[in-house]
């Protein structure tokens, strides 16, 4: 939520260029409400709301469903790089 969504696009993104993978994503807000508990007997209970940016990226080996909106379908074969894997299998 609100700050973490940068690096979970990130992370999702270097999954997918490590192996073939479909993706949706999808975009909310979520109520947080804070209380706030005096320390000093006599003072109010202070409650605040706002508001954060939430995203749920769903990744899968298997065929998501392609009519979603936030469906995004796996990197073409030659994009994907393995990575380490391919340097260990060459040593």
């Amino acid at each position: 939520m609100g700050r973490a969504i940068n690096k979970a696009v990130t992370i999702a993104e270097i999954l997918k260029r490590k192996m073939p993978l479909h993706q949706i994503t999808s975009l909310s807000s979520c109520e947080m409400i804070d209380v706030f508990e005096p320390l000093e007997e006599g003072l109010d209970v202070v409650t605040s709301r706002r508001y954060v940016s939430c995203m749920k990226i769903t990744l899968s080996t298997t065929v998501l469903n392609v009519q979603d909106v936030g469906y995004q379908p796996p990197l073409p074969i030659q994009d994907i790089q393995p990575g380490d894997l391919n340097k260990a299998a060459a040593a």
